[in-house]
């Protein structure tokens, strides 16, 4: 069983997204899965693909690089997918070794590009003297 049995039936789907989305508490957190669950539902029923696998997977992660994401942007949508491997085959609807490959998708690797850097700014202020700023790098 590497097909994913709700492929067609759009209230099976919306259930299973569902189950993931409910695991999730944070309302950003669980915005950004419902947009990398919905993108990947839609690559995986445009691309003829050998099921849902880890090779799959990794196919996505390959079309979100070329879009040019970042490594964050890209890791956040793979977590949601590997959520939804889980709750597919908790739910019998994916075998159990197929969800097990699925959550050993490695993520995209950060670039090491600009890192943000927390600023602590103070603002001196003296009416008669030009402003002061003292920028401080915490953390």
């Amino acid at each position: 069983m590497n097909e994913l049995t709700l492929a067609n039936r759009a209230s099976d789907w919306h259930r299973l997204k569902a189950l993931v989305l409910d695991s999730v508490s944070s309302p950003i957190t669980r915005w950004v899965y419902k947009l990398g669950l919905d993108e990947f539902i839609a690559c995986y029923a445009q691309a003829p693909r050998p099921g849902f696998t880890k090779a799959t997977v990794n196919a996505w992660r390959t079309v979100l690089e070329a879009r040019g994401l970042g490594s964050v942007s890209i890791n956040v949508r793979i977590t949601a997918v590997r959520k939804l491997a889980v709750e597919a085959a908790d739910n019998g609807l994916l075998a159990p070794e197929l969800a097990a490959g699925i959550t050993r998708v490695k993520g995209a690797k950060s670039t090491g590009g600009i890192r943000p850097v927390k600023l602590s700014i103070t603002h001196k202020f003296d009416p008669g003297k030009e402003a002061n700023f003292d920028v401080y790098k915490s953390g």
